[in-house]
Protein backbone atom coordinates (compact mmCIF):
# COMPACT_ATOMS: atom_id res chain seq x y z
CA UNK A 1 0.00 0.00 0.00
CA UNK A 2 0.91 3.25 -0.92
CA UNK A 3 1.68 5.35 1.98
CA UNK A 4 3.46 8.74 0.63
CA UNK A 5 0.13 10.87 1.32
CA UNK A 6 -1.36 9.13 4.22
CA UNK A 7 1.73 8.90 7.05
CA UNK A 8 -0.68 11.28 9.06
CA UNK A 9 2.11 13.57 9.65
CA UNK A 10 1.21 17.27 8.97
CA UNK A 11 3.67 19.76 8.66
CA UNK A 12 4.70 21.83 11.49
CA UNK A 13 2.81 25.47 11.42
CA UNK A 14 5.25 27.21 9.62
CA UNK A 15 6.39 30.78 11.03
CA UNK A 16 3.95 33.27 10.25
CA UNK A 17 5.60 36.39 8.12
CA UNK A 18 4.90 39.86 9.69
CA UNK A 19 1.53 41.27 7.80
CA UNK A 20 -0.48 44.45 7.62
CA UNK A 21 -3.73 45.05 9.44
CA UNK A 22 -5.93 42.32 8.27
CA UNK A 23 -9.37 43.12 9.16
CA UNK A 24 -11.76 44.27 6.69
CA UNK A 25 -12.07 47.88 8.22
CA UNK A 26 -8.70 47.62 8.59
CA UNK A 27 -5.79 48.55 5.44
CA UNK A 28 -5.17 44.19 4.81
CA UNK A 29 -7.11 41.88 2.97
CA UNK A 30 -9.56 39.83 4.18
CA UNK A 31 -7.91 36.93 6.02
CA UNK A 32 -4.41 38.22 7.13
CA UNK A 33 -3.32 38.00 9.60
CA UNK A 34 -3.05 40.77 12.01
CA UNK A 35 0.30 42.20 12.87
CA UNK A 36 -1.71 44.40 15.32
CA UNK A 37 -3.82 42.11 16.83
CA UNK A 38 -2.84 38.59 17.13
CA UNK A 39 0.74 38.35 17.51
CA UNK A 40 0.66 41.47 19.69
CA UNK A 41 -2.23 40.12 21.99
CA UNK A 42 -0.21 36.90 22.27
CA UNK A 43 3.28 38.37 23.81
CA UNK A 44 1.23 40.67 26.36
CA UNK A 45 -0.89 37.06 27.39
CA UNK A 46 -4.27 38.64 26.11
CA UNK A 47 -5.11 34.86 24.88
CA UNK A 48 -8.52 35.42 24.21
CA UNK A 49 -7.92 38.23 21.82
CA UNK A 50 -5.39 36.08 19.96
CA UNK A 51 -7.76 33.04 19.80
CA UNK A 52 -10.61 35.52 17.91
CA UNK A 53 -8.08 36.79 15.68
CA UNK A 54 -6.49 33.65 14.49
CA UNK A 55 -10.00 31.93 14.18
CA UNK A 56 -11.28 35.05 11.88
CA UNK A 57 -8.38 34.56 9.59
CA UNK A 58 -8.21 30.83 9.64
CA UNK A 59 -11.76 30.70 8.84
CA UNK A 60 -11.75 33.05 6.23
CA UNK A 61 -9.14 30.83 4.54
CA UNK A 62 -5.60 31.47 6.27
CA UNK A 63 -3.71 28.35 6.63
CA UNK A 64 -0.75 29.59 8.69
CA UNK A 65 -3.49 30.95 10.70
CA UNK A 66 -5.30 27.74 11.19
CA UNK A 67 -2.41 26.15 12.88
CA UNK A 68 -1.09 28.71 14.97
CA UNK A 69 -5.00 28.69 16.34
CA UNK A 70 -4.17 25.20 17.08
CA UNK A 71 -0.61 25.42 18.42
CA UNK A 72 -2.26 28.15 20.49
CA UNK A 73 -5.27 25.67 22.13
CA UNK A 74 -2.73 23.41 22.67
CA UNK A 75 -0.01 25.88 24.38
CA UNK A 76 -3.25 27.17 26.95
CA UNK A 77 -3.94 23.56 27.68
CA UNK A 78 -7.22 23.91 25.74
CA UNK A 79 -6.76 20.82 23.31
CA UNK A 80 -10.22 19.98 23.85
CA UNK A 81 -11.07 23.31 22.17
CA UNK A 82 -8.95 22.42 19.22
CA UNK A 83 -10.06 19.16 18.56
CA UNK A 84 -13.71 20.48 18.53
CA UNK A 85 -12.74 22.98 16.48
CA UNK A 86 -11.06 20.73 13.74
CA UNK A 87 -13.86 18.20 13.45
CA UNK A 88 -15.90 21.21 12.60
CA UNK A 89 -13.63 22.17 10.15
CA UNK A 90 -13.28 18.00 8.79
CA UNK A 91 -16.84 18.05 8.78
CA UNK A 92 -17.15 21.11 6.23
CA UNK A 93 -14.79 18.94 4.10
CA UNK A 94 -11.54 20.17 5.19
CA UNK A 95 -8.60 17.33 4.85
CA UNK A 96 -5.99 18.49 6.35
CA UNK A 97 -8.55 19.54 9.53
CA UNK A 98 -9.24 15.87 9.36
CA UNK A 99 -5.96 14.24 9.57
CA UNK A 100 -4.95 16.67 12.74
CA UNK A 101 -8.06 16.23 14.52
CA UNK A 102 -7.24 12.64 14.37
CA UNK A 103 -3.55 12.99 15.31
CA UNK A 104 -4.68 14.89 18.40
CA UNK A 105 -7.27 12.67 19.71
CA UNK A 106 -4.76 9.96 19.65
CA UNK A 107 -2.14 12.18 21.99
CA UNK A 108 -5.20 11.96 23.96
CA UNK A 109 -5.72 8.38 24.31
CA UNK A 110 -9.14 8.96 22.26
CA UNK A 111 -8.38 6.30 19.22
CA UNK A 112 -11.28 4.82 19.65
CA UNK A 113 -13.32 7.55 19.47
CA UNK A 114 -11.36 8.85 16.75
CA UNK A 115 -11.95 5.37 14.82
CA UNK A 116 -16.21 5.73 15.57
CA UNK A 117 -16.09 9.19 14.04
CA UNK A 118 -14.08 8.15 11.46
CA UNK A 119 -16.22 5.33 10.40
CA UNK A 120 -19.60 7.49 10.80
CA UNK A 121 -17.85 9.82 8.47
CA UNK A 122 -17.10 7.43 6.03
CA UNK A 123 -20.25 5.84 6.04
CA UNK A 124 -22.30 9.16 5.27
CA UNK A 125 -20.38 9.42 2.37
CA UNK A 126 -16.98 10.94 3.39
CA UNK A 127 -14.14 9.27 1.45
CA UNK A 128 -11.15 11.52 3.15
CA UNK A 129 -12.84 9.93 6.32
CA UNK A 130 -12.91 6.26 5.00
CA UNK A 131 -8.96 6.32 3.77
CA UNK A 132 -7.89 7.95 6.87
CA UNK A 133 -9.87 5.42 8.80
CA UNK A 134 -7.91 2.64 6.28
CA UNK A 135 -4.44 4.15 7.50
CA UNK A 136 -5.21 4.51 11.14
CA UNK A 137 -6.71 0.50 11.47
CA UNK A 138 -3.03 -0.75 9.50
CA UNK A 139 -1.00 1.97 11.69
CA UNK A 140 -2.69 0.02 15.07
CA UNK A 141 -2.21 -3.58 13.59
CA UNK A 142 -5.65 -3.86 13.19
CA UNK A 143 -5.97 -4.70 9.11
CA UNK A 144 -7.94 -7.27 9.53
CA UNK A 145 -10.79 -5.81 10.77
CA UNK A 146 -10.14 -2.60 8.38
CA UNK A 147 -10.50 -5.47 5.70
CA UNK A 148 -13.23 -7.02 6.75
CA UNK A 149 -15.50 -3.70 7.01
CA UNK A 150 -14.03 -2.61 3.37
CA UNK A 151 -14.93 -5.51 2.07
CA UNK A 152 -18.78 -5.37 3.52
CA UNK A 153 -18.89 -1.55 2.25
CA UNK A 154 -17.73 -2.96 -1.26
CA UNK A 155 -20.15 -5.44 -1.49
CA UNK A 156 -22.58 -2.87 -1.01
CA UNK A 157 -21.24 -0.84 -3.83
CA UNK A 158 -18.90 1.33 -2.85
CA UNK A 159 -15.95 1.75 -4.95
CA UNK A 160 -13.82 3.90 -2.81
CA UNK A 161 -13.92 0.95 -0.24
CA UNK A 162 -13.23 -1.19 -2.91
CA UNK A 163 -9.77 0.18 -3.81
CA UNK A 164 -9.01 0.61 -0.56
CA UNK A 165 -9.52 -3.42 0.50
CA UNK A 166 -7.94 -4.23 -2.38
CA UNK A 167 -4.80 -1.56 -1.73
CA UNK A 168 -4.90 -3.50 1.88
CA UNK A 169 -5.20 -6.70 1.11
CA UNK A 170 -2.59 -6.55 -1.29
CA UNK A 171 0.23 -5.11 1.43
CA UNK A 172 -0.86 -7.48 3.65
CA UNK A 173 0.38 -10.23 1.04
CA UNK A 174 -3.29 -11.68 0.33
CA UNK A 175 -2.80 -10.97 -3.58
CA UNK A 176 -4.02 -14.49 -4.79
CA UNK A 177 -7.17 -14.34 -2.10
CA UNK A 178 -7.59 -10.44 -3.53
CA UNK A 179 -8.14 -11.81 -6.86
CA UNK A 180 -10.40 -14.29 -6.47
CA UNK A 181 -12.53 -11.83 -4.16
CA UNK A 182 -12.70 -9.58 -6.86
CA UNK A 183 -13.32 -12.07 -9.86
CA UNK A 184 -16.22 -13.30 -7.70
CA UNK A 185 -17.38 -9.46 -7.84
CA UNK A 186 -16.77 -8.93 -11.76
CA UNK A 187 -18.99 -12.17 -11.99
CA UNK A 188 -21.82 -10.20 -10.98
CA UNK A 189 -21.62 -7.27 -12.76
CA UNK A 190 -18.96 -5.34 -10.86
CA UNK A 191 -16.72 -3.22 -13.27
CA UNK A 192 -14.69 -1.94 -11.21
CA UNK A 193 -14.05 -5.00 -9.60
CA UNK A 194 -12.92 -6.55 -12.53
CA UNK A 195 -10.40 -3.64 -13.69
CA UNK A 196 -8.86 -4.19 -9.84
CA UNK A 197 -8.84 -8.11 -10.78
CA UNK A 198 -6.67 -7.33 -14.28
CA UNK A 199 -4.73 -4.91 -12.36
CA UNK A 200 -3.26 -7.34 -9.67
CA UNK A 201 -3.09 -10.00 -12.39
CA UNK A 202 -1.25 -7.93 -14.59
CA UNK A 203 1.04 -6.83 -11.21
CA UNK A 204 1.75 -10.26 -10.41
CA UNK A 205 2.46 -11.32 -14.11
CA UNK A 206 -0.38 -12.93 -15.01
CA UNK A 207 -1.11 -11.11 -18.07
CA UNK A 208 -2.86 -14.06 -19.78
CA UNK A 209 -5.03 -14.72 -16.87
CA UNK A 210 -6.56 -10.91 -17.39
CA UNK A 211 -7.04 -11.08 -20.86
CA UNK A 212 -9.10 -14.73 -20.00
CA UNK A 213 -10.82 -12.45 -16.84
CA UNK A 214 -11.58 -9.83 -19.57
CA UNK A 215 -13.11 -12.27 -22.07
CA UNK A 216 -15.23 -14.03 -19.62
CA UNK A 217 -17.03 -11.03 -18.44
CA UNK A 218 -17.57 -9.78 -22.43
CA UNK A 219 -18.76 -12.98 -22.94
CA UNK A 220 -21.66 -12.59 -20.06
CA UNK A 221 -22.83 -9.64 -22.55
CA UNK A 222 -20.30 -6.66 -21.83
CA UNK A 223 -18.32 -5.75 -25.14
CA UNK A 224 -17.82 -2.14 -23.53
CA UNK A 225 -15.53 -4.43 -20.59
CA UNK A 226 -13.74 -6.05 -23.53
CA UNK A 227 -12.76 -2.43 -25.03
CA UNK A 228 -11.41 -1.42 -21.74
CA UNK A 229 -9.32 -4.34 -20.87
CA UNK A 230 -7.76 -3.76 -24.82
CA UNK A 231 -6.81 -0.50 -23.75
CA UNK A 232 -6.21 -1.24 -19.89
CA UNK A 233 -3.25 -3.87 -21.05
CA UNK A 234 -1.58 -1.51 -23.74
CA UNK A 235 -1.29 0.77 -21.16
CA UNK A 236 0.52 -1.57 -18.92
CA UNK A 237 2.74 -2.39 -21.62
CA UNK A 238 0.87 -5.67 -22.68
CA UNK A 239 0.10 -5.12 -26.05
CA UNK A 240 0.38 -8.98 -27.29
CA UNK A 241 -2.15 -9.71 -24.77
CA UNK A 242 -4.38 -6.85 -25.71
CA UNK A 243 -4.12 -7.89 -29.33
CA UNK A 244 -4.95 -11.39 -28.56
CA UNK A 245 -8.89 -11.16 -28.15
CA UNK A 246 -8.86 -9.60 -31.82
CA UNK A 247 -6.58 -12.57 -32.97
CA UNK A 248 -9.67 -14.67 -31.66
CA UNK A 249 -12.12 -12.93 -34.06
CA UNK A 250 -13.98 -11.08 -30.71
CA UNK A 251 -14.38 -7.25 -31.60
CA UNK A 252 -15.02 -4.83 -28.64
CA UNK A 253 -18.18 -2.77 -28.29
CA UNK A 254 -17.84 0.81 -27.93
CA UNK A 255 -17.54 2.50 -24.41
Amino acid sequence: MSRDESDGLLRPPPDIPQRTAAFPNGSGQHGEIPTTGAGRTRDAGRTEEAIAAYRYAAEAGNLDARWRLVELFQRVGRSEEAITWLRARAEAGDIDALWKAVELLQESERTEEAITWLRARAESGDTHALGRLTVLLYQLERAEEAITWLRARAEAGDTHALAHAVDLMYETGRARETIAWLRARAETGDTHALIWAVLLLCETGHADRAVLAYLSTAELGRPDVLAQAIGLLRRLGHADEAERPRRCGITPGRT
